[in-house]
């Protein structure tokens, strides 16, 4: 069984922060400890060389969305981030 890739967000304020995604959430962890949450048609992926990677696509979050309950993982679930990957 291989390992799962590692997931970074672009993000255009925070740059590559990691992501963990938990059903169709995607949350991703700032520099400064923040966690972001998203939704996978705000979001486009692609993967290359075993990570992937998301980007804003500047689409709100379907309607349904509104009510979204789900509790974001903690920060130690995010693992450690590279240092050519922090700011």
């Amino acid at each position: 069984m291989s390992a799962e890739p590692q997931r970074w967000l672009d993000h255009p304020d925070h740059g590559a922060c990691p992501v963990v995604c938990l059903l169709d959430c995607v949350f991703a962890l700032t520099p400064g400890g923040r966690i972001l949450h998203f939704h996978r048609e705000q979001v486009d992926a692609e993967a290359r060389s075993g990570e992937e990677r998301f980007h804003l696509n500047g689409a709100e979050a379907a309607e349904h969305r509104a009510q979204c309950q789900i509790i974001p993982p903690f920060v130690t679930e995010f693992g450690q981030v590279p240092e050519e990957k922090q700011s």
